[in-house]
């Protein structure tokens, strides 16, 4: 029995500390909510319970979720979105040339203009992962 096919692409998970602050201001939301509702006898917190329940199912998802996705095979570098309903390709699939300039990721465009990746939100070192599989210099 062969294994499958080897999976290519790298990716780079979020820095820990954002899915942390939205966690934590769901939390105090859901405090809040939970204040006005069973504690002073007001309706209108609930909603504050909902809201801070679905930042939580955010922050998870975030945590799970990587931030990026980068394919060398064919030079594909794909932001992912939380909810998985419109990720952003850049790279080869849509014409473009995706390199690192000793200082950015940079995406050259077909008209030649070119366009900074922001990474900041990625970990350090699964963007060394990425920088070290990419292009130093324009192709």
């Amino acid at each position: 029995m062969h294994p499958g096919p080897q999976q290519s692409r790298i990716a780079v998970r979020r820095r820990p500390v954002f899915p942390l602050i939205v966690v934590g201001c769901a939390l105090l939301m859901m405090a809040g909510g939970a204040t006005l509702t069973f504690v002073l006898d007001n309706v209108g917190g609930i909603g504050f319970l909902f809201l801070g329940a679905f930042q939580i199912v955010l922050g998870a998802l975030e945590f799970v979720k990587p931030y990026l996705a980068y394919d060398p095979a064919n030079n594909e570098l794909r932001m992912l979105d939380v909810f998985g309903v419109k990720d952003r390709v850049y790279g080869g699939p849509v014409g473009e040339r995706v390199y690192f300039n000793g200082r950015d990721l940079v995406r050259a465009l077909p008209n030649g203009d070119q366009k900074a990746v922001k990474t900041w939100p990625g970990r350090k070192a699964d963007m060394a992962r990425v920088i070290a599989a990419l292009p130093q210099y324009p192709i």
